[in-house]
């Protein structure tokens, strides 16, 4: 009997004893993070909402204390409606796994201190194009769990009568779907894949053959670049034999949730213009001078299709895809401004070519050099132009590449004007329709006017707006898919939600808070403020959608820091 007291007694101690700092604390979603992580040397800032607290301390994995800190008020949020507390622990540079505690009360969801921590969501980011993939079998070696059948052969697609063909058809097969649904859009797919290549003109060797596990992996060739191809191919599909460019590749209307290779709608090409040409035009020749020196004859064609299409689009300036046709219910992608358009198509153009006629419309078109929230297929397309202007001005007239510099380190200042004035340190007070879009091509503006200037507070600003996408923000969502602790599980994306997978295909940035809710009808929002319209359900498309412009800046901003942060 005395045994078994001492053992009882032995048991409570032990259990009591062993209790920690964190047993005694509560885990509280007003503690906004990175929930991945930071890197040794960068800032390190979270956000605490709505909680009377002053103090907070770190502690490590073995619940050691690390460091202590106080909070600085940064007053009411209105986009939120939140009073914001701003903790700061930049000093703290130590490699490890940390948790913050605050006020010994409240615990944050887990973070990392660490270098290349941005790594592995940097190849989920880009290898989610490949799962993106139509008329091509995602195979078990390379997709594990999310293995499926092709989809969409895209062969002998009937020409729509808005293509300028009254019969016959197009084989345009490979390619990737767009978003959620499963159509290919060519202003969307160009923005796209011109910003990715824009980060691969800068580091041409940032993902390594064989780093995402693809099926063109081993060929000697960057990843990267073999899964950008699989796209170009595709575009260079899409223009007609006189040099004009189709605007896209759909059914009349969008399948309901299920697999690519249970789609059975009718696969047409749809309309013909001046936006989708000019786009073609710029990331083709784009593409021609970043291939030449791994295909020289397809680096050719590409060069010689942007040229064909320069040529149509300046004898048809002002063809406009300003709405779908009226049997025509998919994306639209309408744009009916083509001064942009022309601009980046010249700037690419006279990169890869050099000639002059190129260079002289750029001097007699100038842009206006700024940054439109929203619809980057349509606005950023001119951001595009400045940043391989820049990458690329030593081809340039002095005076032209001076006032360049000038401006897009001007535009990088009113950013970090308003990260400065934003309680939450970001750039954004408008949340429209993919607002991480928005607020991730605000970081690749201040990453390359970072690479231009070489000053640390473009860098800054870069790091404190990718915090945003991983936890701090008003959600506290972490918007990648399959990162982070409070994890996006149900976007608005076809094969996600039709596999029969609990977790969402990962590497997706979901489209994020949307104050216009264009989906209220089909779901109940939790919130009407601007900065927390986000649903996590599938239903929504308004802001849980996925998408290949919102990626595309994702891939560029995780790649640039992982290149300056080592």
């Amino acid at each position: 009997m005395k045994n078994i007291s001492y053992l009882v007694f032995l048991s409570i101690f032990l259990v009591v004893s062993c209790k920690t700092k964190k047993d005694e604390t509560t885990l509280s979603e007003a503690i906004r993070i990175n929930q991945v992580g930071f890197y040794p040397n960068a800032v390190k800032q979270f956000v605490v909402a709505d909680l009377e607290v002053s103090a907070f301390e770190i502690l490590d994995e073995n619940e050691k204390s690390v460091f202590t800190g106080t909070f600085v008020d940064k007053g009411l949020w209105e986009a939120s409606g939140e009073k914001v507390l701003m903790g700061d622990f930049s000093s703290l540079n130590i490699e490890g796994k940390y948790t913050i505690v605050v006020d010994g009360k409240y615990n944050s969801y887990p973070f990392e201190i660490k270098s290349k921590v941005y790594n592995e969501a940097l190849n989920a980011a880009i290898k989610s194009y490949y799962f993106q993939r139509a008329s091509m079998a995602i195979e078990e070696e390379f997709g594990g769990v999310y293995k499926r059948e092709a989809g969409h052969p895209d062969n002998n697609c009937t020409f729509h009568p808005s293509s300028g063909h009254s019969k016959g058809s197009l084989n345009s097969p490979g390619g990737w779907y767009d978003a959620g649904d499963y159509g290919k859009y060519i202003v969307n797919a160009t923005v796209s894949t011109g910003q990715m290549l824009n980060l691969v003109e800068q580091f041409p060797n940032i993902i390594a053959d064989g780093a995402l596990k693809i099926p063109e992996s081993g060929n000697g060739v960057s990843d990267l670049l073999d899964e950008l191809k699989y796209e170009l191919d595709w575009i260079l599909t899409m223009q007609d034999t006189d040099g004009g460019v189709f605007h896209k590749l759909t059914a009349k209307n969008f399948a309901g949730f299920m697999m690519p290779n249970e789609y059975d709608l009718e696969r047409m090409i749809i309309g013909k213009g001046t936006a989708a040409t000019l786009d073609f035009a710029a990331v083709m020749a784009q593409a021609s001078r970043i291939y030449k020196n791994i295909d020289v004859v397809w680096a050719k064609k590409a060069l010689e299709a942007s040229e064909k299409a320069w040529n149509w689009a300046i004898e048809n300036n002002n063809v406009a895809f300003d709405k779908n046709p009226d049997d025509v219910f998919t994306g639209a992608y309408n744009d009916t401004k083509f001064s942009d358009d022309f601009y980046w198509a010249a700037a690419e153009l006279f990169i890869s070519t050099k000639s002059e006629t190129y260079l002289v419309y750029l001097i007699e078109n100038e842009e206006p050099f700024i940054y439109e929230l929203t619809n980057s297929w349509k606005f950023f397309v001119r951001n595009n132009a400045f940043h391989s202007l820049i990458e690329n001005k030593d081809f340039l007239d002095g005076a032209f590449a001076i006032s360049l510099a000038q401006n897009q380190i001007k535009l990088a200042d009113e950013i970090l004007v308003n990260i400065a004035n934003n309680p939450y340190n970001i750039a954004l007070e408008r949340f429209e329709w993919g607002s991480n879009s928005d607020i991730l091509n605000q970081a690749m503006i201040l990453c390359n006017t970072h690479r231009l200037s070489g000053e640390q507070k473009y860098l800054t600003g870069a790091v404190q707006i990718t915090d945003y996408i991983f936890g701090k923000n008003a959600t506290s969502y972490s918007f990648l898919t399959g990162f982070g602790s409070k994890k996006v599980m149900f976007p608005h994306h076809r094969p996600s939600g039709a596999d029969g997978i609990t977790e969402p295909i990962p590497g997706f940035i979901a489209g994020g808070p949307n104050i216009d809710k264009q989906d209220s009808g089909q779901i109940e929002y939790a919130s009407n403020f601007p900065a927390k319209s986000y649903m996590d359900v599938e239903a929504s498309y308004a802001s849980n959608e996925v998408c290949l412009n919102w990626n595309a800046p994702a891939v560029y901003v995780l790649g640039y820091l992982e290149q300056v942060h080592n």
